[in-house]
């Protein structure tokens, strides 16, 4: 059967990998070496990524290195099994096999060329099921879905000879979900160094502050202009700094948002952006707490809904300082104590009101 010009192969069961491995062959008299191979830090892949051949904008993703003693002629494959995130497994995914080529001491080879032919593709197969699914999947920008590709990478002689295998995988997160946590919209705060939260499950973030000038008439045109401070961070939460940087004023509003920043092949980056809040900085007693005690309440979860309510009901709000185990601990402590107990909020067992 031909496929686009190029000798396909019947599609073959196989297990997807779970761990990277080098496999090398059992004969030590094998001809040619092939090195662990560089891989593109990716978080996010394409369905143009994977398509080796008839990429439209190809971009880095591995590099295969070979050393061979003297002048050696060898065939490379490339099998690519897909496993996504849901379960579904797509083995044989794509399938390349090169024309023979030759090693003279050592050879890099990367996707890119690939691309390009040199070497020289014998055949080539994209298995149409997995295509589809991924296309059809695909998120905004291509990316298609979270799970775990790998990649077996076969060299051997082409007049015969032990083949090496280099098996690695890919797993991209393709991170899709942000959301602001703190400051609440509309906050009004005594703190001019706040301590911004946020959750979004990518490998990092980028903050930026600005000051809402007389005459601006909404959140998009304040997020326009140039900010106080901007910040890239690889944890869902920042404390405004006390130096190196434009300070906060009391009594001004001013606006936020972030930037969930994940990887993609070719060493650039794709960004998420949040919604624009607003905060004012104030000089009197705060609002602060009763923002905290949201986020407290939210992380913990309902069985302690009663407590909350009370402490509404009452008016209460803490006097003097904060105290974990007897030392005093800082709102940024309580705040990286709200993250945990919102990762594990069964660990909390009780909860009650001290005077």
């Amino acid at each position: 059967m031909t496929v686009n010009g190029y000798r396909s192969l019947t599609t073959r069961a196989c297990f997807l990998p779970l761990l990277a491995t080098l496999v090398l062959p059992l004969s030590t008299s094998s001809q040619i070496t092939v090195d662990p191979p560089l891989i593109a830090p990716v978080s996010a892949l394409t369905v143009n990524d994977l398509d080796f051949l008839h990429a439209t904008t190809p971009k880095w993703l591995f590099t295969i290195s070979m050393r061979a003693e003297g002048a050696v002629e060898a065939v490379m494959s490339i099998e690519v099994d897909a496993m996504l995130a849901g379960g579904e497994v797509y083995p044989d995914a794509v399938v390349l096999t090169t024309e023979p080529f030759t090693i003279n001491n050592a050879l890099v080879i990367t996707n890119i060329d690939l691309r390009n032919q040199t070497p020289g593709i014998d055949y080539y197969l994209v298995d149409e099921n997995a295509k589809q699914r991924l296309e059809e999947s695909a998120l905004p920008g291509g990316r298609i879905p979270a799970g775990m590709y790998a990649f077996n990478v076969t060299v051997r002689p082409a007049t015969g000879g032990s083949p090496t295998t280099v098996t690695f995988t890919i797993q991209p997160t393709n991170p899709t979900s942000l959301q602001l946590l703190f400051p609440l919209p509309g906050e009004q705060t005594a703190n001019t160094f706040p301590l911004f939260n946020w959750f979004y499950d990518g490998p990092r973030s980028r903050i930026s502050v600005y000051e809402q000038l007389p005459g601006q008439s909404s959140l998009e045109e304040t997020a326009s202009g140039i900010p106080h401070l901007t910040a890239t961070v690889e944890a869902n939460s920042f404390q405004y700094p006390a130096s190196g940087s434009r300070i906060l004023e009391a009594g001004k509003a001013y606006v936020w948002l972030v930037e969930g920043l994940s990887d993609v092949s070719g060493g650039s980056e794709v960004s998420l952006k949040s919604e624009i809040r607003s905060f004012t900085v104030s000089s009197g007693q705060t609002s602060w707490d009763l923002g905290m005690l949201t986020e407290l309440e939210g992380a913990i979860g309902p069985n302690h809904k009663a407590v909350f309510d009370q402490i509404r009901a009452e008016g209460l709000s803490p006097e003097g300082g904060m105290y974990l185990n007897g030392s005093a601990i800082s709102p940024g402590d309580l705040l990286r104590l709200i993250n945990l107990f919102r990762q594990n909020p069964d660990a909390v067992s009780t909860v009650g009101i001290e005077e």
